[in-house]
C-alpha cells in the first residue's frame, strides 16, 4: 500500500497547548498511591511522589482537572482545608474505600504550580450549592478581608490562586451521577452558578457540562450560552479489535463537528468545547484487595493499539483547533491512566509515550495538509459493552498532522499508521522555499498491536529516534505498522 502527503507552508491555526491536559480523581489509586503517598520513600516532605511529577513535567502538563468526574458530584472543598490531621475522613460513596481528605484544594494548587500546569476546578451540582461554590473561588482567588480569602491566607497561601478554569457540575445527563437532571433544569442551574461566580470574579471561565447529545447540549446552548466559555464532551472508546479502536477516532471527529455545528448555529463563536474525558476504556484490572473492599479501580493495561488510538485524537483535535481548546485525558496515573505505579517503581503505557512525542515534538500552528492513502469500511462497536455503536465508510488507513514551530523553525509532520502492514509514504514539500536535507525521525510502535509494558518488561513499546537525509524536498517515507511516525526538518 502507498500513500501521499503535501504539506503546504500556508498557517491555518493555531494549536492550543491546553489540549495536552490530564485529569486526576479520586478515584481507586489515581491520587492516593498514585500522584500521592504520604509516607514512601518515593514522596517528598509534602506527599507528592517524585517518580510521577517528573514523568508529568516531562510532558509538560499544562491544565489538570480535579476532583472529578463523578466524584466533584458529592465533594466538599471545605473537608480537604486546614491542618491534615484535623480533616475528616468520610465514605467515599462514589467510588467505594475511605476519603481522607489529605489531598484536598492547597495540595492539589501546590500540585499543579510544581507540573507547571493551570488548574481546573468541577464545582459539585450534586450535593454542593451555589452558596458553596462561591465560598470556593474566594477562598482560590480573591484578596479581601472576607471569611473564605482570610481563611485561605490563615492557612499559609498569602497570595490568590487566581483559579481560572471552573466546571459547573460533570455528566449531571446520567442516572449514575449525584445531581442527576434534565437538560433544562441543569442550563438554569449553570446560569445562576455562571451569573454568580463571574460576578465575583470576572476573568474566570465558565465550562458547561455537554452530553454528546444534540438536544441536551442545544437546551443549555440556548439557555445559558451567553454566559459560559465552553462547553465539555466525554468520549471512551475501545475493542479488543484493533481496527474497532482505531476507527473510532473518526467516530470522535464526527461527534466533535456535530457539537460546532451546534454552537455556529446559535452563533455563539465565543464559546468553545473542552473535550475533558477522553480514553481508552474497555477491560478493567482490579486489584483484589481493593475489589473484596468494594473499591472501584478502573486500572487498564493499555497497549500499543491504544497509543495509536490518542495519536489520532491529537490529529483530530489539532484539525479542530479552531473550536477544540482544552482536551483532558482520563486519567493521570493507575485509574484509566497514562502511567502505572507500584510502591517501589512507576511504567509508562504507550499512551504515554504519544503525549511525549507530540508534546515535544510537534508545533502549535497547523499547516495545511493533504493526504491520500487506501481506506476500509466498518461496523464498530464502543463504549460500555457496544451500547454506542456505529458505521464508517472510507476509513483512512493513515492519519497525521502537520504543524510548524516558530520557536525552533522546525516543520513537524506526524503520521500515524494503523494497519498491520508497512506502508511507502510519497512526502511532498515543493512548497517551502528552503529546508534542511536532513529530518530527525521519532518512531513509537511495537511487535504487535497488542504489546504492552508492564513492570517486568516496561519498555517493551517504547520511542526510538534516527535521523535521515532527504532526497530533495519530495521523498519517500516508510512507516512500520502499526506505528506513530514524527518527523521535524527544520527550515533554513
Amino acid at each position: 500500500m502507498q500513500g501521499y502527503v503535501k504539506v503546504s507552508n500556508v498557517k491555518t491555526a493555531r494549536i492550543s497547548d491546553m489540549v495536552y491536559g490530564h485529569f486526576i480523581e479520586h478515584l481507586g489509586r489515581c491520587i492516593y498511591g498514585g500522584i500521592y503517598e504520604r509516607g514512601s520513600p518515593l514522596s517528598d516532605q509534602r506527599g507528592f511522589r517524585k517518580d510521577v511529577l517528573e514523568a508529568v513535567k516531562k510532558i509538560k502538563c499544562p491544565i489538570l482537572r480535579w476532583p472529578g468526574g463523578n466524584f466533584a458530584s458529592a465533594y466538599h472543598w471545605k473537608d480537604g482545608i486546614g491542618p491534615v490531621e484535623k480533616r475528616p475522613k468520610l465514605l467515599n460513596y462514589i467510588w467505594g474505600g475511605i476519603e481522607t481528605n489529605e489531598f484536598g484544594t492547597d495540595e492539589f494548587i501546590e500540585y499543579c504550580r510544581e507540573a507547571g500546569a493551570e488548574p481546573y476546578l468541577s464545582v459539585s451540582l450534586g450535593t454542593g450549592t451555589l452558596d458553596e461554590a462561591l465560598q470556593w473561588l474566594e477562598y482560590c482567588n480573591l484578596d479581601t478581608p472576607t471569611k473564605y480569602a482570610t481563611l485561605r491566607k490563615q492557612s499559609g497561601h498569602e497570595k490568590p490562586y487566581n483559579v481560572k478554569y471552573w466546571g459547573i457540575g460533570n455528566e449531571v445527563y446520567g442516572p449514575w451521577q449525584v445531581g442527576h437532571c434534565s437538560a433544562s433544569e441543569y442550563a438554569e442551574k449553570l446560569r445562576q452558578f455562571a451569573q454568580f461566580m463571574k460576578g465575583i470574579d470576572p476573568s474566570i471561565k465558565i465550562i458547561a457540562v455537554g452530553a454528546d447529545d444534540p438536544e441536551w447540549d442545544m437546551t443549555v446552548l440556548k439557555h445559558a450560552g451567553k454566559v459560559i466559555d465552553y462547553i465539555s464532551i466525554h468520549q471512551y472508546h475501545g475493542s479488543e479489535d484493533h481496527y474497532e479502536t482505531i476507527s473510532s477516532v473518526y467516530y470522535i471527529e464526527e461527534r466533535l463537528k456535530l457539537l460546532r455545528s451546534l454552537i455556529k448555529h446559535l452563533k455563539l463563536d465565543h464559546v468553545k468545547i473542552a473535550f475533558d474525558e477522553w480514553n481508552v476504556w474497555y477491560q478493567t484490572i482490579p486489584e483484589k484487595e481493593m475489589a473484596e473492599q468494594g473499591i472501584v479501580t478502573l486500572e487498564e493495561s493499555y497497549a500499543l493499539k491504544d497509543a495509536l488510538f490518542a495519536a489520532g485524537v491529537f490529529c483530530v483535535m489539532h484539525r479542530m483547533s479552531d473550536i477544540v481548546e482544552i482536551a483532558n485525558v482520563a486519567q493521570m496515573v493507575n485509574a484509566l491512566g497514562i502511567i502505572k505505579t507500584n510502591k517501589t517503581s512507576l511504567v509508562l503505557t504507550p499512551i504515554y509515550h504519544v503525549f511525549d512525542l507530540f508534546v515535544n515534538h510537534t508545533g502549535r500552528t497547523r499547516l495545511d495538509m493533504k493526504l491520500a492513502c487506501d481506506t476500509y469500511s466498518i461496523k464498530a462497536k464502543s463504549f460500555f459493552e457496544g451500547r454506542i455503536s456505529f458505521s464508517l465508510e472510507n476509513v483512512p488507513y493513515i492519519d497525521g498532522s502537520a504543524t510548524y514551530d516558530e520557536r525552533t523553525k522546525t516543520v513537524s509532520l506526524a503520521l500515524v499508521n494503523y494497519k498491520d502492514g508497512t506502508v511507502k509514504v510519497t512526502v511532498d514539500l515543493s512548497d517551502f522555499k528552503t529546508l534542511s536535507t536532513q529530518a530527525v525521525v521519532h518512531e513509537l510502535t511495537g511487535p504487535d498491536a497488542f504489546s504492552k509494558n508492564d513492570f517486568e518488561n516496561p519498555n517493551i513499546v517504547r520511542p526510538s529516534q534516527k535521523i535521515i537525509q532527504l532526497a530533495g524536498k519530495v521523498f519517500d517515507i516508510e512507516l512500520q505498522r502499526l506505528s506513530l511516525t514524527i518527523l521535524e526538518i527544520k527550515i533554513e
